[in-house]
């Protein structure tokens, strides 16, 4: 295994010079050129101030210039931060005051979009594109800084627990944090996933996430470290993906079941060639275990849940291949076992102690990939661990007698009803069942009576015409009577954030507008 993420570029342009690196929609460049370019990029960002340890931010969708800048600043030692391109002036300025970048890559339609508002410092700012109009005497040009250097390594490198990534989180829950990931993090998580899903030099992965999310960019590394390709796309529209699927022979896809349905919805998909297709990784959300035979059927290979966590660089359990041949359909439910060289438990919420086999407690996760902490943020921090450097996830699960792991909700989601703890997957799950529901998402709103009741939101079937009374009665049928929806609201699709999870503050926040509590 490499001893630093630089490596990487520079093993890969000494052994495979010549294979592509990263292809996709009409753009590729093999390992010398991308070598090559982040060397230059790299020299560039140094005559401009950028040095060791310093943050380097990236503002765009995904693109080769992200790899450039990524190992660019690797090269340096200093801390590429990628950010979520579709954020508001506001939302950016906040996080350029946290993380304090010495310089930002930004795509020019990025930035055209953008009002000065984001940028409450003056920062340098390289922006890409042929037509990049310079504002200020601040902002250059990517392609011209980057031409304007050699391409000599400047042989710089973090390793061990320095900082390779600051990585935001979706901010879901609140103002976005900066997650810590060191250079050891990130490498354990490149030999984790290379042991379980074997890439090699003849792979091809798909990357559909963008790459302000952990999952694209570890997706991305196993495949480079093993000399193979990664095929990207700008936006992760499923006929798109299904596309290149079948255009570049990919090897191994990650896919949220968000995209997966859709694709599956797709009458073209059935009569498309996944013959190269070995690896099909899923997580960020729940999967029907109907939808998943289906996609089984469609794609004939095999499967493997992943779940993690930013803060755990995406490792934590992972239901494997065999388990989705079990003989037993139960494990399906599951998030499968512990990765490799990683440890899980799930501990009770109040005093952070184990809890026995199959009650309900938090999950908890320990292991070399977990973050040191959040940025700048050591409150925060020393409450994200308990004893031991376990690390708490905040999610509600519980585990069998033979180290599966069941999630049950996020912990700050469970609904109490009339004193009951009602987790709002139960009830999805059960909705999903309904041969008329095509998504469907659960949310605790104020009852006057109960405190706070469940209330549905779904997405129909094209043509089904169920009603909300045949819903409701639905899962009385299935689940106990205190579980079930009181009210269900019909709607177009479903709010998610750009790794898929939906966002269930946005559909009960109207609710809790008016009370003192609230559950978001």
């Amino acid at each position: 295994m490499p001893d630093s993420i630089a490596q990487i570029v520079r093993t890969q342009a000494l052994r495979r010079p010549t294979r592509i690196a990263i292809s996709g929609e009409g753009r590729s460049i093999t390992y010398a050129e991308l070598d090559a370019r982040s060397s230059q990029l790299a020299n560039a960002l140094r005559r401009l101030g950028v040095n060791r340890g310093d943050r380097v931010a990236y503002i765009d969708r995904n693109a080769t210039e992200f790899w450039e800048t990524a190992f660019a600043a690797a090269k340096l030692g200093a801390v590429i931060t990628p950010l979520n391109f579709r954020l508001s002036d506001a939302e950016v300025a906040t996080i350029m005051l946290d993380a304090e970048p010495s310089a930002v890559v930004i795509a020019d339609s990025v930035l055209n979009e953008l009002g000065p508002a984001w940028r409450p410092a003056p920062i340098t700012t390289l922006v890409v594109g042929d037509h990049a109009e310079l504002a200020s005497p601040n902002e250059f040009s990517y392609e011209e800084a980057l031409g304007a250097e050699e391409a000599r390594d400047p042989g710089g490198s973090a390793s061990g627990s320095e900082l390779a990534v600051l990585m935001y989180s979706s901010g879901t829950t609140g103002a976005p944090k900066g997650i810590q990931i060191t250079a050891d993090n990130l490498l354990f998580a490149v030999a984790n996933f290379t042991h379980e899903f074997g890439p090699d030099e003849s792979s091809s992965n798909l990357v559909s996430p963008p790459y302000y999310h952990i999952a694209a960019s570890g997706w991305s590394l196993i495949a480079m470290n093993a000399g193979g390709r990664i095929v990207q796309v700008r936006e992760p529209l499923p006929r798109t993906l299904l596309s290149l699927m079948v255009q570049e022979r990919t090897t191994h896809a990650a896919l949220v079941p968000a995209i997966i349905r859709i694709i599956l919805e797709m009458p073209d998909a059935w009569e498309a060639d996944f013959s190269s297709l070995h690896t099909v990784v899923y997580g960020s959300s729940p999967i029907d275990p109907a939808l998943l035979a289906r996609a089984v059927e469609l794609f004939d290979a095999e499967f493997t849940q992943s779940y993690g966590l930013t803060e755990t660089v995406g490792i934590g359990t992972l239901l494997r291949p065999k388990d989705h041949v079990s003989a037993d359909p139960t494990k399906l439910k599951s998030a499968g076992r512990a990765a490799t060289d990683v440890e899980v438990d799930i501990v009770e919420v109040e005093t952070g102690h184990s809890a026995p086999v199959g009650q309900v407690g938090e999950i908890v996760i320990r292991g070399p990939q977990v973050t040191p902490g959040y940025w700048r943020r050591p409150d925060e921090t020393a409450a994200l661990f308990l004893d031991g450097g376990w690390l708490r996830t905040g999610d509600a699960g519980r585990i069998d007698a033979e180290g599966y792991v069941y999630i049950v909700d996020r912990i700050k989601d469970i609904i109490v009803s009339g004193g009951e703890n009602v987790a709002p997957a139960e009830v999805e799950a059960a909705l999903m069942g309904h041969a008329g529901v095509l998504e469907a998402a659960v949310v605790g709103v104020p009852s006057e009576k109960w405190g706070e009741t469940p209330k549905a939101f779904v997405v129909l079937r094209p043509g089904s015409n169920v009603t909300v009374e045949e819903l409701i009665e639905f899962c009385r049928e299935h689940l106990a009577h205190y579980k079930c929806p009181t009210s269900v609201e019909f709607i177009e699709s479903l709010p998610r954030n750009p790794s898929g999870k939906v966002l269930r503050r946005e559909l009960r926040g109207r609710f809790w507008a008016e009370h003192e509590r609230s559950v978001s």
